[in-house]
């Protein structure tokens, strides 16, 4: 029995990863598309998550689509079959939307912590903070573990990105899993990402009271 798909020559690995791709970029639309039609949209979660998509997107996503600053381009880093099944021009699309499930996936994580107790929204408190930053560095490591680990890169290959601000030129490997690196620079967008996530939370809740 043949190892490969027909769509695109997929390999199983490249085919079970598009088919997560799609899926986690396809939650958010859907869930949106849910509450708007049902009426139960969210002021502060809304704009926290729309916003959180310009900021990936321009932070880090686009960047390192297209190789902008000093990196190969992601057609450059993986295998033609992905290229085929994620053009390039969706790539960083793709990505941004899945980013999106991961911080609406952590605004439920700290909601249903803070369920019995004071909103963690109105103020700055390290446990919900904490929580977020847990729960976003926990799914970049298994992402780059298991998930992206073929199309990353080695060092140099990767662009300079706003929320990646030392790049490629400074990015060590901070430790293996299954033989696979989990380096600095992947892991920096979320480090910067979790306080600009809870601000934001905090900003927009305030304005909808």
């Amino acid at each position: 029995m043949s190892d490969s798909y027909s769509f695109c020559n997929l390999n199983a690995f490249e085919f079970w990863l598009i088919i997560r791709l799609y899926t986690a970029a396809s939650v958010p639309l859907i869930l949106a598309t849910y509450y708007i039609l049902n009426n139960k949209v969210s002021y502060s979660t809304s704009r926290v998550l729309i916003y959180s998509f310009i900021i990936v997107a321009i932070g880090w996503e686009i960047w390192l689509t297209y190789g902008i600053a000093g990196g190969l381009p992601v057609d450059e880093r993986r295998s033609i079959a992905l290229s085929c099944a994620i053009p390039q021009n969706l790539n960083w699309l793709l990505n941004s939307l899945a980013d999106i499930l991961i911080i609406w996936i952590g605004i439920f994580l700290v909601k249903k912590f803070y369920r019995n107790k004071p909103s963690p929204f109105f103020g700055w408190k390290w446990g919900a903070f904490f929580i977020l930053f847990v729960w976003f560095m926990a799914q970049n490591i298994y992402v780059e573990a298991f998930f992206y680990h073929l199309q990353l890169g080695s060092n140099g290959d990767l662009s300079w990105a706003p929320l990646q601000p030392l790049g490629s030129w400074y990015n060590p490997t901070l430790f293996e899993i299954g033989g696979n690196p989990i380096t600095f620079q992947s892991q920096s967008s979320w480090v910067i990402m979790t306080p600009i996530v809870y601000y934001l939370l905090i900003y927009f809740n305030g304005k909808s009271t």
